[in-house]
C-alpha cells in the first residue's frame, strides 16, 4: 500500500448535506482535510462536546472568583507574565470581570499584524476548524460561546483575510490566529465573503453573526495554538500524498522508456536490505510494467554479441527503490504526527476539570509539525533531482539508448523537450533551497521569553512549496515519458503506462513541432490534482 491515508473518518453525511463533527471523542483524519477546506461542508459539534467545555469552563470561572491566579486569565502574556490583574485584589467584580475581557481583547488586537501574502481560504477555514476541534475538547477553559463563534464563521462561509508572515512556533502560531480571532471582534480588519474582500463588520452584518465578547482566556485560547502551521502542513501533506504514487507511476513509465534492466528490480534484490518502504516502491514498480515488451533482461544482454545497452544502468535507472523507500516511509510517519498535531489540545495552560488542576505547559510548541515537514522537503528536494536526472538520460543521445536527441525527430528545425530539462532543472534548484531545515533558524523573540521556536508555519509553507513543484516536475516527467514511449512504440509499453498515455494525449498532442508548453503542463498538473492519473 502506498497511500498512507485512511479513508475511514469522523465525518459523516447526513440529510444530503456534507458535514464534519468535531469536538470530544472524534478524531479527524487527514482525508477529512480537503472536505474541511470546501465550503459548503458544514461543521458541527459531538453531541458530549457541550458539557464536556462547560465543565472546564466552570472551573476556571471558579478559579477567577477565587481571585486565583492564572496565566492569560488574570496575568499578563508571555514575558509580561509577571504583571498581574490591577483589579485581582479588588471587591468590584465587575470592574474585575471588564479587566480581564479587556485583556483578552488587548492581546488580539494588538497581535493581528500578519504580512506578506494573503493565505488561501481553504487553508483558513481549516485552520479555523483544527481550533475549534481543539477548544472543543474540554481542557482549554473557554466560554461555548468562543467555539459557537468559529463554527458561525465557519458555516457562514466567511474566512478571515491572513497574511502568511507572523508565526515563530512558539506559544503557537499567535499572529495568524490572531488575525483571525480579531474578525470575531468585529475589528476593523477584512474577510472573504461570497466572493468578495470586505470588511469582518460587513460580513458579520450579511451573514447575521454578532461580535465575541471573549470571557475569561477566551482571547488567549483562540489564538495559544499549532492550528495555523497544521493547517497547512495537512493540506500539503494530503496532495503529497496522492502525487506520491503520482510521480512514481511517472518514474516507473521514465525506466521503460529507458529500456532498464529489470535484474536491478528483482525482489531478492530489495528482500536482502529489509527495508519496508524500499520493498514496497519495487512492488509498485513491477506491478506498473505488467505486459511491457521493453524492459531488459540481464541474461540476453549478456549473450548478445552487438547489446543495444550496457549489462548495467545508470543510478538512476536502477535505485529507484532505495531512492524512493525513506520518502514512502517518512510520508507515513508525517501523516500519523500531523494526524496528532490535528487531533491535540495545543494550548496553554490546559484545564483539567475531572482533577480539579490547572497546567501551565507548552503543548502550542509545533516541532512534530516542523519534523515532518522538514523530512518530506529533503525527501523531495532528492526526488526532484532525480526527475531532472531521469530526464536528462531520455533526452541526451549518449545515455538514451536509440532515442532521437531531445525526443525530437527534426533536431535541426525543432526543439523537442530541451526547454522542459532547463524548467525541470529551475525547479529542482528551488526544491533544493527550500530542503534547508527551518528548525536550525531558530531565533529568541519577545524578551527572550520565547527563547527557543519551533518554526512550524514556516517550514510547512516551504513544504507545500515544494509539493507544488515536485506536482510539475511529474507533470514533465509524464509528457516526456509519453512522448519517449511513442517513440520506442506504445503498444510495447506495460498496460498502465498506455492507459496514462492515453489520459495525457486528451490534453497534449505529441510534441512534434516548437510550441507555448505553459498551458498543457498547467492542465498535466490539473490531470493529477484530479486524480485522473
Amino acid at each position: 500500500m502506498l497511500n498512507t491515508v485512511k479513508k475511514d473518518s469522523s465525518a459523516n453525511t447526513c440529510s444530503g448535506q456534507d458535514k464534519v463533527i468535531i469536538g470530544s471523542n472524534r478524531k479527524l483524519l487527514l482525508s477529512d482535510v480537503k472536505r474541511i477546506a470546501q465550503y459548503p461542508v458544514i461543521i458541527d459539534l459531538s453531541p458530549d462536546t457541550h458539557d464536556t467545555v462547560k465543565k472546564s469552563y466552570e472551573m476556571l470561572k471558579l478559579l477567577a472568583d477565587k481571585r486565583i491566579p492564572v496565566y492569560g486569565m488574570n496575568t499578563n502574556f508571555g514575558d509580561q507574565v509577571r504583571y498581574m490583574d490591577t483589579h485581582l485584589k479588588c471587591d468590584n467584580s465587575e470592574l474585575y470581570y471588564a479587566s480581564m475581557m479587556r485583556r483578552q481583547i488587548n492581546i488580539i488586537k494588538s497581535l493581528a499584524c500578519s504580512q506578506g501574502q494573503v493565505v488561501t481560504p481553504e487553508i483558513i477555514r481549516v485552520t479555523m476548524t483544527l481550533r475549534a476541534h481543539c477548544l472543543a475538547q474540554g481542557y482549554s477553559g473557554v466560554s461555548p460561546d468562543a467555539i459557537a463563534t468559529i463554527l458561525s464563521y465557519l458555516n457562514a462561509g466567511i474566512a478571515p483575510v491572513v497574511r502568511c508572515y507572523g508565526s515563530i512556533g512558539a506559544s503557537g502560531d499567535l499572529i495568524p490566529l490572531a488575525s483571525i480571532a480579531a474578525c470575531f471582534l468585529g475589528e476593523n480588519v477584512e474577510v472573504s465573503y461570497q466572493g468578495k474582500i470586505m470588511p469582518a463588520s460587513e460580513a458579520m452584518k450579511q451573514a447575521g453573526i454578532g461580535k465575541l465578547r471573549p470571557q475569561l482566556r477566551d482571547g488567549l485560547a483562540l489564538i495559544n495554538g499549532t492550528s495555523f502551521m497544521t493547517a497547512i502542513a495537512s493540506t500539503a501533506l494530503y496532495d503529497l500524498n496522492r502525487l506520491f504514487t503520482q510521480t512514481l507511476s511517472a518514474v516507473a513509465m521514465s525506466l521503460e522508456s529507458m529500456l532498464v534492466i529489470s535484474s536491478a528490480y528483482h525482489p531478492l534484490v530489495h528482500q536482502l536490505k529489509f527495508h519496508k518502504g524500499e520493498n514496497s516502491i519495487n512492488d509498485f514498480i513491477l506491478n506498473f510494467w505488467e505486459g511491457s515488451l521493453l524492459i531488459s533482461n540481464l541474461d540476453e544482454l549478456r549473450t548478445t554479441e552487438t547489446a543495444y545497452k550496457p549489462v548495467q544502468d545508470y543510478y538512476s535507472l536502477r535505485a529507484v527503490p532505495q531512492g524512493f523507500g525513506p520518502l514512502q516511509e517518512n510520508l507515513s510517519t508525517a501523516v500519523l504526527w500531523v494526524e496528532n498535531e490535528m487531533n491535540s489540545v495545543n494550548d496553554n495552560p490546559i484545564v483539567d476539570a475531572e482533577e480539579n488542576q490547572i497546567h501551565h505547559t507548552a503543548n502550542f510548541m509545533g516541532y512534530y509539525i516542523t519534523e515532518a515537514c522538514d523530512l518530506l522537503k529533503a525527501d523531495i528536494a532528492q526526488a526532484s533531482t532525480w526527475i531532472h536526472a531521469l530526464l536528462a538520460n531520455m533526452l541526451h543521445p549518449r545515455k538514451n539508448h536509440g532515442l532521437p536527441v531531445n525526443l525530437t525527430l527534426d533536431p535541426d528545425n525543432h526543439n523537442g523537450f530541451r526547454s522542459m530539462q532547463l524548467l525541470s532543472a529551475a525547479l529542482a534548484v528551488q526544491n533544493r533551497k527550500l530542503a534547508q531545515s527551518q528548525q536550525a533558524f531558530s531565533l529568541p523573540t519577545e524578551g527572550d521569553n520565547q527563547d527557543v521556536s519551533s518554526l512550524g508555519a514556516h517550514a510547512a509553507f516551504d513544504l507545500r512549496e515544494s509539493v507544488m513543484n515536485l506536482e510539475r516536475l511529474t507533470a514533465v516527467l509524464l509528457l516526456a515519458s509519453a512522448q519517449a514511449l511513442e517513440l520506442r512504440g506504445i503498444q510495447k509499453a506495460s498496460l498502465r503506462a498506455q492507459e496514462i498515455h492515453q489520459v495525457i494525449r486528451a490534453h497534449s498532442p505529441v510534441l512534434s513541432e516548437c510550441r507555448p508548453m505553459s498551458a498543457e503542463l498547467t492542465s498535466i498538473v490539473n490531470l493529477l490534482q484530479e486524480e485522473l492519473i
